[in-house]
C-alpha cells in the first residue's frame, strides 16, 4: 500500500511540475502506470472494466 501511494505521489508530483494544463472537473485524466503490491497497475487496463475512482490521500499513513 505504501508503495502505491508513494507511486500515486510521483505521479502526481511529474504531472504538476510538467507544462501540462491543469485537469478540469469533467476532464478525462490521463493515463499512468502505478507499481502496487498487487504489480503494476494502468489506468487504461482499469477502466477497460469500468468507471474507476482516482483518490490521493497524500497524508494517510503518515506519522503527522
Amino acid at each position: 500500500m505504501k508503495r502505491l501511494i508513494r507511486a500515486g505521489a510521483v505521479v502526481a508530483a511529474t504531472l504538476l511540475a510538467s507544462n501540462a494544463a491543469a485537469l478540469q472537473i469533467g476532464d478525462a485524466a490521463p493515463d499512468f502506470t502505478v507499481i502496487s503490491t498487487n504489480g503494476e497497475i494502468t489506468l487504461s487496463r482499469v477502466l477497460e472494466k469500468g468507471p474507476a475512482i482516482l483518490a490521493l490521500y497524500y497524508a494517510d499513513f503518515t506519522s503527522g
